[in-house]
């Protein structure tokens, strides 16, 4: 007995120098094994053509590449590195509303750029901010109004008591006959496309999933009518609720863990990311359990903090072990909330 306590001691007491010699040999931030590693590719980058540059005109980019990017676009003597938003994986968009004091003309070199990890790649955009009709232009340079025909005369829904899981929402745009309709909810949904079922009446529609978010507030939801190079869009006229509304949404708060994954091998310096709510608060805790030779385990509690979502929902956070010893279980415990609203994940990862 006194032979086993010695040699567990002499084990037990080679782990506290574990750390000193993990430091000695520093590692990549990152290593997850059987994860590809993807470079940051633009596949397109466009923009609905406008009439005219004037102030409060609003630009509308897109861009499609590698998903779970940072995406920004920058717009020469009027702004610098905006923020593309994810709406759905690879595919980013932005806005910007053009301001008296930019100068902005149809031969505006627009830059949009995408960087994944240290990998970055950029792209021009190669199509007129200016649309062009084939009529004929004023003195100024500008198409003529007089031929704009596309419109947009209502965009409705008809009203619902809750937002819940299952609710189909149903959508009315009454505008010009024979284009291409869409309707986007912020943060939910983009790009559904709506059907014509008689001359200039499109209808749309949208069941509500179980991972959906309504804000409190009525949620922003847009239309768009396309014909050719033309685009208009009109936001929705009137509300989701009918008559009341107790400003309870059952709908579950979003939480999604996108890297690493479940049960992958990792080593050094680990980075989570994740989604969920926009600007929702995440309670983060990361335990870790070892055992040593086999004899016995013991466990530590390496994090412990709160982080908040960007306004696109996206976090993340990165925590050390403190012994790299082989085989190491790391459980990763997510708590999202917003409002009166909470969701729950859980991440396991093991020690290279």
């Amino acid at each position: 007995m006194k032979i086993i306590s010695t040699m567990a001691l002499a084990l037990l007491s080679s782990t506290i120098y574990l750390p000193e010699m993990a430091q000695a040999s520093p590692k990549p931030s990152i290593q997850v094994a059987q994860q590809r590693v993807f470079a940051s590719d633009i596949e397109s980058f466009t923009v609905y053509p406008v009439q005219r540059l004037d102030p409060g005109t609003e630009l509308f980019f897109v861009l499609r590449g590698t998903p779970y990017s940072r995406a920004t676009l920058t717009i020469p003597n009027a702004v610098q590195n905006l923020p593309m938003r994810e709406v759905r994986p690879g595919v980013y968009e932005a806005s910007y509303i053009i301001r008296d004091w930019d100068r902005i003309s149809e031969n505006t070199a627009v830059r949009a750029t995408l960087q994944t990890g240290d990998r970055i790649s950029s792209a021009r955009l190669q199509q007129p901010l200016v649309a062009d009709y084939g009529y004929g232009r004023d003195d100024y340079g500008y198409s003529d109004r007089r031929f704009q025909s596309l419109s947009i005369n209502r965009f409705t829904a008809e009203p619902v008591q809750r937002l819940d899981p299952g609710t189909t929402l149903n959508f009315t745009l009454i505008g010009t006959p024979n284009a291409t309709a869409t309707f986007s909810i912020e943060g939910v949904a983009y790009n559904i496309p709506m059907r014509e079922e008689s001359n200039g009446v499109y209808r749309g529609e949208y069941t509500i999933r179980r991972q959906d978010y309504f804000p409190r507030s009525d949620a922003t939801v847009t239309a768009s009518l396309q014909s050719g190079n033309q685009v208009i869009r009109s936001r929705l006229d009137g509300d989701l609720f009918a008559g009341y509304d107790d400003g309870f949404n059952t709908a579950e708060l979003p939480l999604e863990i996108i890297t690493p994954q479940e049960n992958a091998r990792v080593s050094g310096r680990v980075e989570v990311q994740g989604r969920s709510a926009p600007n929702a608060t995440v309670n983060v805790n990361v335990q870790a359990t070892s055992s040593l030779a086999g004899l016995f385990g013991f466990e530590r509690n390496l994090l412990e903090r709160t982080i908040r979502a960007d306004e696109q929902g996206n976090f993340s956070f990165a925590f050390n072990p403190t012994i790299s010893i082989p085989g190491t279980r790391y459980e990763v415990n997510l708590s999202a909330t917003r409002g009166d609203r909470t969701n729950e994940e859980t991440l396991v990862l093991f020690q290279e």
